[in-house]
C-alpha cells in the first residue's frame, strides 16, 4: 500500500508539473518544460499538496541524465578543441573565478552554509548541480531556487542583451539531424547500464550522474552515435526533472521562498556583470568575437546557450565544447575537493573558547 501511494505521489507530482509546463509554454517563458514544472510544483509542495518523487526514481532520473549529456559530445567538438586551447584554459580559469564569487555571495548575502554556498554558485546545469548537491549534504531547496532563478535570469537576459546591445539578429533554425532508431536506444541503454556499473566499482562522485556520462561522452565522441533523441525525450526529462525538483520545497514559507528568489537574481546579474568582463577581455587577446564568448562562458544552461548560438549564427561547436568542459570540470574534478572539505568538516571540532 506505501508504495501504490508512492506511485500514485509521482504521478500526481507529474500531472501538477505538466499543468506548469503548458502555462509557461503558452506564456512564451524560457524553459517552460523544466522550469514550468518546477515552479506549479514547488507552488504545490508550499501549499501542502501530496507531491514528491521517492529516492529510487530520482537514481533513475540521474543515469538518464547522465546519457544525456554526454551526447553533447561529438567529433567535430574534439576536431576542433586543439583551435580553442587559448579560450578553454581561460574559461577554466574563468570557472574559478565567477564561483568564487557566486559562492562569497550565497554565504555573505544568502547566508547559506558551506556546501550548500558552493553547489549553488557553480555555474553548472540546474539539474546536474542539484543532484550533485544533495548527495554531498546541500540544502536542496534553496539549492534547486537559486539555480532555477540564475538559469531563467540569464536566458531572459543573454539573448535580450546580444539582440539589443550586439546588434544580432535571429536566424533561421537549422534543422534537426536523424533522430534514434532502436540500434542507437538499445546501445545508450548498453551505455547507461555499463557506466553505471563502472562508476560504482571506480568510486566515481554522484556515480549514477557520473558513470554514464562519461561512458556516453566517449561513445557519441568516437562518433558510435550521432542521432539526435527524439523531442519528446527532452521534454518528458525536463518535465520529470523539474516536477521532482519542485516537490521538494515542503517546510518553507512564501516569505522565504520570495526572498531566495529576489537575492539569486541579484546573485545572477553579478554572475552576468563577470561574464561580460571576462569575456570583452578574451575577445582583445584571442580571435574568438565577444559574442561567441558571452554564451560560451555564459553560466545558464548548457542546451539553451547551444540553442541560442544555432539562432544567432554563432558557432554552436564552440559554445558546446566550453561548456562541456566547465561540465566535465564541475561533474568530476570538483567533488574530488568536495571530498575533502567534507572529509575536515566531519572530523570532531574543538569546544568554543578553545584555542
Amino acid at each position: 500500500m506505501k508504495k501504490y501511494g508512492a506511485t500514485l505521489r509521482f504521478f500526481l507530482t507529474l500531472l501538477v508539473g505538466l499543468a506548469g509546463s503548458l502555462l509557461f509554454k503558452f506564456a512564451g517563458l524560457p524553459l517552460p518544460w523544466l522550469l514550468g514544472a518546477l515552479s506549479a510544483s514547488a507552488l504545490a509542495s508550499l501549499a501542502g499538496a501530496p507531491v514528491g518523487v521517492t529516492k529510487p526514481i530520482r537514481l533513475y532520473i540521474m543515469v538518464i541524465l547522465g546519457v544525456m549529456l554526454g551526447g553533447a559530445f561529438s567529433p567535430d567538438v574534439l576536431a576542433h578543441i586543439g583551435e580553442w586551447v587559448p579560450t578553454l584554459i581561460a574559461a577554466v580559469v574563468y570557472l574559478g573565478l565567477i564561483t568564487f564569487v557566486a559562492q562569497t555571495y550565497c554565504r555573505k548575502v544568502l547566508g547559506m552554509d558551506r556546501i550548500t554556498a558552493i553547489f549553488s554558485g557553480f555555474p553548472g546545469g540546474l539539474s546536474e548541480m542539484t543532484l550533485l548537491g544533495e548527495e554531498a549534504g546541500a540544502d536542496v531547496q534553496a539549492l534547486t531556487l537559486t539555480h532555477a532563478c540564475r538559469v531563467a535570469t540569464i536566458l531572459l537576459a543573454i539573448p535580450l542583451f546580444l539582440t539589443y546591445w550586439a546588434g544580432l539578429e535571429t536566424v533561421a533554425p537549422l534543422q534537426s539531424g536523424p533522430f534514434w532508431n532502436l540500434q542507437d536506444i538499445v546501445f545508450l541503454i548498453i551505455t547507461a547500464i555499463v557506466g553505471l556499473g563502472l562508476g560504482k566499482i571506480l568510486g566515481f562522485p554522484a556515480h549514477h550522474l557520473t558513470g554514464p556520462l562519461l561512458i556516453s561522452a566517449i561513445v557519441h565522441t568516437a562518433g558510435l552515435i550521432d542521432h539526435e533523441p527524439f523531442d519528446l525525450v527532452k521534454i518528458i526529462l525536463q518535465l520529470t526533472l523539474g516536477s521532482a525538483l519542485g516537490a521538494r520545497f515542503a517546510g518553507y514559507s512564501f516569505r522565504q521562498i520570495g526572498r531566495i528568489m529576489l537575492l539569486a537574481v541579484g546573485m545572477a546579474f553579478v554572475m552576468m556583470a563577470v561574464t561580460l568582463l571576462v569575456s570583452a577581455l578574451l575577445s582583445q587577446i584571442t580571435d574568438a568575437s565577444f559574442e561567441a564568448l558571452i554564451l560560451a562562458l555564459s553560466p545558464g544552461g548548457f542546451a539553451e546557450m547551444t540553442l541560442a548560438a544555432l539562432s544567432m549564427g554563432i558557432d554552436p561547436a564552440f559554445v558546446t565544447t566550453h561548456h562541456a568542459l566547465r561540465l566535465l570540470v564541475i561533474v568530476f574534478i570538483v567533488p574530488i575537493f568536495l571530498a575533502r572539505l567534507l572529509k575536515k568538516q566531519t572530523s570532531p571540532e574543538k569546544p568554543e573558547g578553545e584555542h
